[in-house]
């Protein structure tokens, strides 16, 4: 890594995600807001690494992820078991061939971060990992690499070389790196990064006002994705709304244009349903929750836990959000619905079981650690800021 001791130019952070999910951006975009509250003499860039990427490779990455995610989740969690080995230091032969091709779409993006000469990259997403670790062995690039893993289980494919530190959301996590042979030293269970915002949501008045929701009755909040949704939402709403007659349902639709009009067409009394496109103050909404149903998402899943919101999920989608799921179930923090058509039977149950809710919420504050602010220490150690 360069010493920014010696050198009269502001230190660089390079934050490397790809735009695969909310997530991974998420991620980024929090720990990127908590280092521009760190210092002036600090030059902090965040860059998508699928838009440095060929136009075929990054509609067959995102395209591929969003059709499995939504459509074929059996197979997607095939092809996340099958390649998710092997459980050891060193490549499998298969790895070889992936990073290969890998490394040929990651031309323009490996050009892009010598251009910028960061001191440090700070990476929240595993795809460009293994190839400025290759870079850092060939004597290319002598930033150093933090990794930030935004899921409880990670996958094989956030395995990566000349990586000086990483931050887990779950001490779960851990282990499946000590296999890999990531030293203890070179681990933190940091939590997930979150917005620092998330720390210190307005009064529960304030936002019941601002947006437009009954004082009298229960908030309970549901969403599919922010970036694509999963599950029938628009009937999950509706039968919601039936068997919970004193619940206001909030729905978020993120970028979804489509359902967020499929909502406003749905006839739901004013006052009980709240259809919500996307924004970047769901956090209010969150901390005035008294349920969030919700997919398994890392980050979405972190924020609760940061809102002491208790969780229902809904039909995990095996890989990634199935691991997410067991964890937050396994703690007492959330519960998991494995089929969508008993999601409001389980909505009803709880909103009828204030103990039970209390209970989980407590847990979910119980799993809550600091991410950001973890992350942005470390950062700021390593660069002696």
């Amino acid at each position: 890594m360069n010493d920014p001791t010696t050198s009269s130019r502001p230190s660089r952070v390079l934050l490397v995600t790809a735009s695969v999910g909310a997530g991974h951006l998420s991620a980024a975009r929090a720990i990127a807001t908590g280092l521009g509250q760190l210092s002036s003499d600090l030059h902090v860039e965040t860059v998508d690494a699928l838009a440095l990427t060929p136009r075929w490779f990054r509609a067959c990455y995102v395209g591929g992820f969003t059709l499995g995610m939504t459509r074929l989740p059996r197979i997607y969690g095939l092809g996340y078991i099958l390649t998710d080995h092997p459980q050891r230091p060193g490549r499998a032969g298969g790895e070889r061939i992936r990073l290969w091709r890998e490394r040929r779409v990651l031309k323009q993006f490996s050009r892009f971060v010598l251009d910028f000469a960061p001191d440090l990259i700070v990476h929240t997403h595993f795809l460009t990992t293994p190839t400025l670790g290759r870079m850092i062995t060939r004597g290319e690039l002598s930033a150093g690499q933090f990794v930030v893993v935004t899921d409880n289980d990670p996958h094989r494919f956030w395995y990566a070389q000349n990586v000086a530190h990483w931050f887990l959301p779950a001490a779960i996590s851990a282990k499946r790196l000590t296999r890999w042979g990531v030293g203890e030293s070179r681990i933190t269970v940091s939590g997930m990064p979150i917005q620092p915002k998330l720390d210190r949501p307005p009064p529960r008045e304030k936002t019941l006002a601002d947006w437009r929701l009954p004082a009298d009755k229960k908030i309970v909040i549901l969403t599919g994705g922010t970036t694509f949704t999963c599950g029938p939402v628009v009937k999950l709403a509706r039968r919601i709304l039936e068997l919970c007659p004193n619940i206001c349902l909030v729905v978020l639709a993120g970028q979804n244009k489509k359902l967020l009009g499929r909502l406003a067409r749905s006839g739901s009394p004013a006052g009980r349903l709240v259809p919500i496109s996307f924004t970047d103050r769901v956090h209010e909404l969150v901390s005035v929750g008294s349920l969030m149903v919700t997919k398994a998402g890392g980050v979405t899943t972190a924020e609760c836990l940061a809102a002491g919101v208790p969780m229902l999920l809904t039909s995990p989608v095996p890989g990634q959000e199935a691991g997410n799921a067991r964890y937050l179930q396994a703690n007492g923090a959330a519960l998991i619905t494995q089929n969508y058509h008993l999601v409001p039977a389980e909505v009803k149950r709880l909103m009828n079981d204030e103990k039970a809710r209390r209970q989980l919420a407590e847990n979910a504050r119980g799993l809550y650690r600091p991410g950001t602010a973890t992350i942005v220490r470390a950062i700021a150690g390593s660069l002696r800021l």
